[in-house]
């Protein structure tokens, strides 16, 4: 047991302190929901950027799925976007009105440009309100580990990390999956200390949602075994069988969110090739590539996404180590083993995400809110020690705490400031409006550059080999609405004929000719980094040679020229700069846009 002197052991109320110590809890709910509401508010700021003419690859899977369960347009249930994720998100996203983020009678363009983009926006927000999830749950397992009001700020953290913002307004699943791993962590730790039936429910419960988020979700039962196992003095027998109630529970939640699985043989199941390539429902995970390659990629990802938070768990982690000197007493039994069922959940994801070398950034957004933990463990040791020497250095560690939790609400304001911003790619299409002439000038676009304007019949129909295109949402609303609903001009928007390999080919040899050959007015194209993406930077340097230049948008500011795009993510970039950090000192979101005047 811990001694009198240690912080870690909560003080005893002496008579007639309860209605202060109901204060005290009534204090605390409110922190915890001020704190909610304050990232629900951060969350939503700016959540439309690039909306919806460029969107974040995972959401055209949700998107899929989405489609599919409406039953919409072409979207079948044997695709392999329909079995790429589980499909938790996309119906808790189909439960989203559509009046939340669109007119049901879209008629001036800015209407039909949020109807096109309406699925996409329903997803974002199902991904918002289940990451918030993640924040009560956060303090609720600090509780275990941390005296009050310390809980608070590492809720504080999770709700305040730049790392989560940058996904959880995206429609993709890791943010929501976090919630619901998270979720399974504190069950676990729930079912190791009480025990009973309605504890072993609640585990296969959190343990179904979280592997019915997304496929990760599977390290979920590390912990919960690890329950099961310290629980076998007290329980005995109704160890296995609620060991079996967890498992039954769990596989009814994949049998209701993977029904892709039981489809037919190709759709998408579970199992090792003669490559020795594992197949996990259309994921590819090649069994040759741990070999610890993935360390330095959650590494930076935590760098560049969260340094504070970084910088704070290393506070922490220092902390936990030298904590039995600092704070001259012991852990205490029940926290050591909540620990260790904390443990068996975090460390083994930490290692298997760090040695697969294609390890992806969002891979590590499980690990935020135990990272949050760790920074405020090590903020509460620091502010104890220093309080221990002089109450005025006491004060001055509790004061850091408030403010680092307040930078990184602002961190997170500031990222969604700069995607309400009006992106580069809207920026060109009002330079269009103001320069081009409707109907009659004929304006060359880069493939795949779905600019938000409204296009002729005849433009539209000489995107037909788009019509079907997911990443494509605008243009297929276009495709789909009689264009004489949309109360805006038309132009005639042409996508440049780079489909064809021979044409990359000429493009990549001659630029010159091919930018010759082009027959509008005006081209609009997106600067890529140099060597990446060859075919396409060979045609903005061909026009750069060979046409005037009309106006640039970057998402930096303008003495800025690596053109490295600010979208949505960076692991396709050849080089990055530190994401977040970007972020203060961008201007918007977007790929680089130049325009070019050819006649």
């Amino acid at each position: 047991m811990l001694p009198e002197s240690s912080p870690l052991r909560p003080d005893p109320t002496p008579p007639g302190a309860s209605g202060a110590t109901s204060r005290v809890r009534r204090a605390t709910w409110v922190g915890l929901a001020l704190i909610t509401l304050l990232a629900l508010a951060v969350r939503l700021h700016g959540i439309a950027f690039l909306s919806p003419h460029l969107m974040e690859p995972d959401g055209l899977v949700v998107d899929y799925q989405m489609r599919v369960i409406d039953g919409r347009g072409s979207e079948t249930p044997d695709h392999a976007m329909h079995a790429f994720y589980p499909h938790l998100l996309a119906r808790v996203a189909s439960l989203v009105p559509s009046a939340w983020v669109a007119p049901s009678h879209p008629r001036t363009l800015e209407e039909h440009l949020r109807a096109a983009g309406a699925i996409r926006m329903r997803a974002r927000i199902a991904v918002v309100l289940l990451s918030l999830l993640a924040i009560p749950l956060t303090w609720l397992l600090a509780r275990r580990f941390l005296p009050d009001p310390w809980p608070l700020l590492a809720a504080a953290f999770t709700a305040a990390s730049p790392f989560v913002m940058w996904f959880a307004q995206q429609a993709r699943p890791h943010v929501a999956a976090a919630s619901f791993v998270l979720l399974a962590v504190c069950a676990a730790v729930h079912l190791r200390r009480h025990g009973g039936w309605r504890a072993y429910v609640f585990a296969g419960l959190a343990a179904g949602l979280a592997v019915g988020a997304l496929q990760n979700g599977i390290a979920a039962f590390g912990p919960i075994a690890v329950a099961l196992i310290l629980r076998w003095r007290a329980d005995r027998a109704r160890v296995l069988v609620g060991g079996l109630v967890v498992l039954t529970i769990a596989g009814l939640f994949v049998v209701w969110l993977y029904p892709f699985l039981f489809a037919s043989a190709d759709a998408g199941g579970v199992g090792v090739d003669e490559q020795g390539t594992l197949g996990l429902s259309r994921h590819k995970i090649f069994l040759g590539l741990f070999n610890g390659g993935g360390f330095m990629v959650v590494w930076r990802s935590l760098v560049d996404y969260d340094p504070v938070l970084t910088c704070g768990a290393i506070l922490g982690l220092v902390a936990a180590i030298s904590a039995p000197l600092v704070l001259r007493g012991r852990f205490g039994r029940e926290r050591a083993l909540d620990l260790a069922v904390v443990l068996a959940y975090a460390l083994p994801y930490f290692v298997v995400i760090g040695l697969y070398q294609r390890t992806y950034q969002r891979f590590a957004l499980p690990l935020v809110p135990f990272l949050a933990i760790l920074a405020a463990f090590g903020l509460f040791v620091l502010w104890w020690a220093l309080r221990s020497a002089a109450r005025p250095l006491g004060l001055f560690a509790a004061g850091l705490a408030v403010l680092v939790a307040t930078a990184q609400f602002a961190w997170c304001w500031r990222i969604g400031s700069v995607r309400a911003s009006t992106d580069t790619i809207a920026a060109a299409a009002h330079w269009l409006e103001q320069n081009a002439q409707p109907d009659s000038d004929e304006i060359d676009v880069m493939p795949g550059l779905d600019m938000p304007l409204k296009r002729t019949p005849d433009s539209v129909a000489h995107g037909e080999r788009m019509q079907d295109e997911q990443s494509l949402p605008w243009f297929r609303h276009l495709w789909e609405t009689p264009t004489s609903e949309i109360e805006a001009p038309a132009y005639d928007l042409r996508w440049m004929d780079l489909f064809a390999e021979a044409t990359r080919k000429l493009v990549r040899s001659d630029p010159g000719a091919f930018v010759q050959a082009l027959t509008g007015r005006y081209a609009v194209t997106v600067v890529w980094p140099q060597k990446y993406r060859p075919a396409l930077r060979a045609v903005r340097d061909g026009l750069a040679a060979n046409a005037r230049r009309g106006a640039r948008f970057s998402p930096d500011d303008p003495g800025v020229d690596d053109d490295i795009p600010l979208v949505h993510q960076d692991d396709e970039l050849p080089e990055a700069s530190p994401w977040a950090w970007r972020a203060l000192h961008a201007g918007c979101v977007g790929p680089t846009i130049e325009i070019y005047r050819l006649r």
